[in-house]
């Protein structure tokens, strides 16, 4: 049963062929032309129909083909992702001697395929690298030969130009193409000159992130080099130069296209910082810009494998213009309502683009004389108004980056010339102060007061720069160092050898500034603790304990103010306990302005620790306390501040020495 049907549809299908039969070309040997002969009339056309699926060349021969009639020849452009035609013609040879050899040129097509009756004998297109479509497809036939001949055009949604088909000799051939790219050379030039201005221009943007690192650069960048490839995919397909493969070809035409509009909204929006001063405009941006990734997806889905989830008729309103035409309208809107001084440079350059776009769809461009055909190439290829609308656009937007550096410039000049008229008036507020005050005390007295001041703090700076850290502590780490290093106990003696390279480090930053921060003073306490606690076998433990509400990166005090209370509660307070003890450091900040600092060790007690100093043979004086009270008194008179320091005897129940608290009180 199956194979009746099988017969019946092939006979239906031949009967449908014969009475479209067409007529033979016949030649006898290769022609003398002095042009090309067109064979549309004898040549047969088949479409295939909206399908997920393309056919077979076995299965295209089945089909019924009909006359290439008028109608075809000049065929809407079709919405479809795939346009498949096949032609067919018969060319019959009467020479008995000479092989006919020609060549098939058909209008542009990505895909070319010529076919005689069992297998493929030639290929071209302008997705083609290694038979672009300028060469033609060559043929031929023996003497006394008649062969049937089948071409298949393959396009991605929409046709270059209505179809044609014709025969060429190789001089004819030769002649057409040599006249087509004298025709093109300006159209050429044309393109590569905006091909090379968007490349030096991409340039310009990367050298400027490399300076700037400004996110909206990179915006920039994106969008220049999508304008480039979509600059290089056009003059590859024009002038069939098969620069890139098919698969580049088609990222080409799917994702660049769609990537443009999406990195210039973005590079706008970044410039004119669009999601701060416009949110539910942004909104509709960023849905837009979704929808053209939609569609680039859909795109690069549909040409590289022909499927497509709905009709593919229907294709062509999935991946439709209108959301690209509606963003760059939302742009201009946003962008002329901006009170960006650089807005009329980027609505410039949306305008150009908008209108080189539009200015094809007019057709006024095709109602002129034109005597020139150099020039009517470029006015017929319609892709060359984008680009030049994108290249345009892509200058007026290398024009607002520039003046916008220039206005950050201007900016940073007034702040600075702000500063220094702020540090003028109040040095002159100053001096005026300094007027009013000499005028209540006697110019010898304050004179004295000065003098005797300014030596004061010189003379407590240089002691505090010298004194920073006890000499006697720094050589007891040195010779701890040394001890480690000879009982051969590297890693200890590498490891205190680092705590203290830490210490030193610190102290030497600090005492370059005036005041640290809370967390740096406690790092070096903590690091001078854990030297002292190492040397004395881990006699000291420690405890440094800050208040949860404190910013420790916020607040700050002057250096080394704390340490040399710890150092004398472990010298004079833990060291003479046999198995040592321990120091508790608690931070607090009780109210807004004051810190209040508490220093508290188990140790023998100030009484009992000034009897063993009594008996030492070797007295030492306290110099970081010294200075400390010192440092404490000129802080108060420099910041008008009522910085304090107690120190309380612990004593238990029966009246016995448990240790020392000091409390230290710092208004910040």
């Amino acid at each position: 049963m199956q194979r009746i049907i099988w017969l019946i549809s092939f006979l239906l299908v031949a009967m449908v062929q014969l009475s479209f039969a067409q007529d033979t070309i016949v030649l006898n040997g290769e022609p003398n032309w002095k042009t090309s002969l067109d064979i549309a009339d004898k040549s047969l056309f088949y479409e295939e129909p909206a399908s997920n699926k393309t056919l077979s060349f076995e299965e295209a021969k089945k089909q019924a083909f009909v006359p290439f009639t008028q109608d075809y020849r000049h065929a809407v452009l079709s919405e479809r992702p795939l346009i498949i035609q096949w032609f067919t013609f018969t060319i019959h040879n009467t020479s008995t001697t000479d092989t006919l050899r020609l060549r098939v040129m058909l209008a542009p097509h990505y895909f070319i395929r010529l076919y005689n009756s069992d297998t493929i004998i030639a290929r071209s297109g302008a997705y083609e690298t290694t038979a672009p479509a300028f060469q033609g497809l060559p043929l031929m036939v023996s003497p006394q030969g008649t062969n049937t001949f089948w071409v298949r055009t393959e396009d991605r949604q929409n046709q270059f130009v209505p179809p044609t088909i014709a025969l060429e000799t190789d001089y004819t051939f030769m002649a057409k193409a040599a006249s087509g790219i004298f025709t093109d050379r300006y159209l050429f030039l044309l393109l590569a000159a905006m091909a090379g201005c968007l490349f030096f221009i991409s340039l310009y943007a990367m050298y400027q992130f490399y300076l700037y690192r400004d996110i909206a650069f990179l915006w920039y960048i994106a969008y220049t080099i999508s304008s480039l490839i979509t600059c290089l995919f056009w003059i590859d397909i024009r002038h069939s130069l098969g620069l890139f493969p098919a698969l580049v070809h088609d990222i080409m035409l799917s994702v660049f296209l769609f990537l443009v509009p999406a990195m210039y909204s973005l590079f706008i929006g970044s410039m004119l910082q669009l999601p701060v001063h416009f949110k539910k405009g942004w909104v509709i941006v960023k849905v837009l810009v979704g929808i053209a990734f939609i569609q680039m997806l859909i795109e690069f889905t549909t040409v590289r494998t022909g499927w497509f989830l709905f009709n593919p008729n229907y294709y062509g309103y999935f991946i439709s213009i209108i959301p690209v035409a509606i963003l760059h309208i939302v742009l201009l809107i946003l962008t002329a309502k901006s009170k960006s001084p650089i807005k009329w440079f980027l609505f410039s350059g949306l305008i150009s683009l908008l209108f080189l776009w539009c200015l094809p769809m007019t057709r006024l461009f095709f109602l002129l004389p034109y005597a020139s055909p150099e020039f009517f190439m470029i006015i017929i290829f319609v892709p060359a108004f984008l680009l030049l609308g994108l290249t345009i656009e892509a200058i007026f937007f290398s024009f607002a980056l520039s003046y916008r550096s220039k206005l950050v410039l201007i900016e940073k000049n007034n702040m600075q010339h702000e500063h220094a008229l702020q540090l003028e008036a109040a040095l002159q507020k100053r001096t005026l102060e300094l007027e009013e005050q000499s005028k209540l005390v006697e110019a010898q007295k304050i004179a004295q007061v000065h003098a005797a001041f300014e030596q004061k703090i010189a003379e407590t700076e240089m002691t505090a720069l010298r004194a920073q850290m006890n000499p006697h502590f720094i050589f007891n780490c040195l010779n701890s160092i040394k001890l480690y290093t000879l009982e051969n106990d590297s890693s200890t003696a590498s490891e205190y050898l680092t705590i203290f390279s830490q210490l030193i480090r610190l102290v030497l930053e600090n005492s370059h500034s005036e005041k640290v921060t809370l967390k740096k003073e406690l790092e070096t306490l903590q690091l001078y603790i854990q030297l002292e606690a190492m040397r004395f076998k881990n006699k000291i433990q420690y405890q440094i304990q800050v208040a949860e509400s404190i910013d420790q990166e916020y607040i700050e005090i002057p250096p080394l103010l704390l340490q040399p209370y710890v150092e004398n509660a472990i010298w004079h307070g833990l060291m003479h306990k046999k198995l040592g003890g321990s120091i508790v450091v608690d931070v607090t900040h009780p109210s807004e302005h004051l810190l209040h600092i508490e220093i508290t060790d188990d140790g023998i007690g100030r009484a009992l620790a000034a009897e063993y100093k009594s008996k030492s043979a070797t007295r030492q004086k306290s110099f970081g306390l010294k200075m400390t009270s010192d440092r404490i008194h000129i802080i108060n008179q420099l910041y008008q501040i009522q910085a304090n320091v107690k120190i309380n005897d612990l004593k238990d129940c029966l009246n016995n020495a448990t240790g020392t608290k000091v409390i230290i009180q710092i208004p910040v």
